[in-house]
């Protein structure tokens, strides 16, 4: 038997450089599947789709709210052709029933022992329409397996003029914090759920040499990040990371620059001294910041996104990638906005948090918009996104002791 996991593509934002990164959801899926199913991946972004594959059982990953009609497309497509189509992914444990009217199962949530369950329901030919747990519950951390990274072909799909992109890694699950656009805390959990070092190691071997730590707030353990730092430096694995925020600590960050932090995510939302200062922090211990900029919070109206666009000029980030905010389901947001009556937009599709799907407090959702594209606009006036890009990606080679897997020969 064969199992033929797909990843939709999705429109890409308008003002982004474009990179298709090599989904991690699709692999780590995989390694749920036992020897009994031959596995492939494709990832429709990079590649197309063979809709008369010989795979008896398709799984179609949904990351992304707006890749479900596309997902949606395929599902249709390939149970048209007999197979036998399980839809899951984080838009999937959003919306578990509306997944499930386009498949003939839907893993809702973490995978492991999900997927397993789903299998051998599958060969004795009693599918269920749902795999879940009871709310609270999930796989034991321990013993989630590391993603099939062999299924991938890198240097042909993910490369970029010769360089091997970032591989996705995960080290958590689950995160305390409750942060008012994110739905983390629905799918994850409130519980910071840690792998163990070995299992996170042995999995970074396993990559190229540019990592993603993918982890919804790595600064939510102070202890966690010393411990995972020192033992990635300690290993001497020679990889350079992203991440989302990191502890302003100087022992931290001085351990995360010697394990080999590259540059960080940090979302800004308002204009404040304790983000000029982070950022200054962050640069003196050589790490990059790549700002990631919420706009059409409340309080935001036209003046002060104009003032925060040129408040985040002076504090001297590397990138910054604005975003819109958007009311995902299971957030605190879209349990506020479904209440007041705001949203006004629900097709999914537009859900990519670069179109405003809602109605704002401060402005027209049309105001809203434009000043989105002024933003993009603004702050690569005299630099574009792809020069300060290329500088971040110089200064990675300048202070890095070897290569980050150099150009093909």
């Amino acid at each position: 038997m064969r199992m033929q996991f797909i990843f939709p593509k999705w429109p890409k934002l308008e003002k982004q450089t474009l990179f298709n990164l090599p989904p991690l959801g699709m692999i780590q899926a995989a390694a749920c599947v036992d020897e009994r199913f031959a596995v492939g991946v494709t990832d429709e972004n990079v590649q197309p789709i063979d809709f008369a594959a010989d795979a008896e059982l398709v799984g179609i990953s949904i990351l992304l709210s707006c890749q479900a009609p596309r997902a949606y497309e395929i599902a249709r497509e390939f149970r048209a052709r007999g197979k036998t189509v399980v839809i899951g992914g984080l838009h999937a444990g959003l919306q578990p029933e509306e997944a499930a009217e386009h498949a003939d199962a839907v893993v809702c949530g973490e995978g492991e022992g999900l997927i397993e369950q789903m299998l051998a329901d599958f060969r004795e030919r009693r599918l269920q329409k749902i795999y879940r747990r009871q709310p609270g519950a999930f796989p034991a951390i321990d013993n989630i397996p590391n993603p099939r990274r062999d299924l991938y072909d890198k240097r042909r799909f993910y490369s970029y003029k010769d360089w091997e992109l970032v591989d996705l890694v995960m080290t958590s699950r689950g995160c305390r914090y409750n942060c008012y656009p994110c739905c983390t805390p629905y799918l994850g959990g409130r519980r910071h759920r840690v792998r163990p070092i070995e299992h996170v190691l042995a999995d970074m071997r396993g990559c190229s040499d540019l990592l993603f730590i993918t982890d919804n707030s790595l600064e939510q353990s102070v202890e966690y990040q010393k411990t995972l730092f020192r033992a990635m430096a300690e290993a001497n694995l020679g990889k350079h990371w992203v991440s989302h925020p990191i502890s302003p600590l100087p022992e931290v960050l001085s351990l995360a620059k010697k394990a080999g932090c590259w540059y960080v995510y940090h979302a800004i939302y308002t204009i404040s001294d304790k983000i000029r200062d982070r950022i200054k922090m962050y640069h003196d211990h050589g790490i990059g910041v790549e700002g990631t900029i919420l706009l059409g919070m409340d309080e935001h109206d036209e003046d002060f996104i104009k003032r925060f666009v040129e408040f985040l000029l002076t504090i001297e980030l590397d990138l910054a990638e604005f975003t819109i905010l958007t009311p995902f389901p299971h957030t605190e947001v879209w349990r506020q906005m479904e209440a007041g009556g705001r949203i006004v937009d629900r097709d999914w599709r537009h859900f990519n948090a670069g179109s405003v799907v809602f109605r704002p407090k401060q402005m027209t959702p049309d105001k809203l918009q434009e000043l989105y594209f002024y933003a993009w606009d603004e702050f690569y006036r005299d630099e574009s996104q792809s020069l300060k890009m290329s500088k971040l990606f110089l200064n990675l080679l300048r202070t890095a002791k070897r290569p980050a897997r150099g150009p093909r020969a």
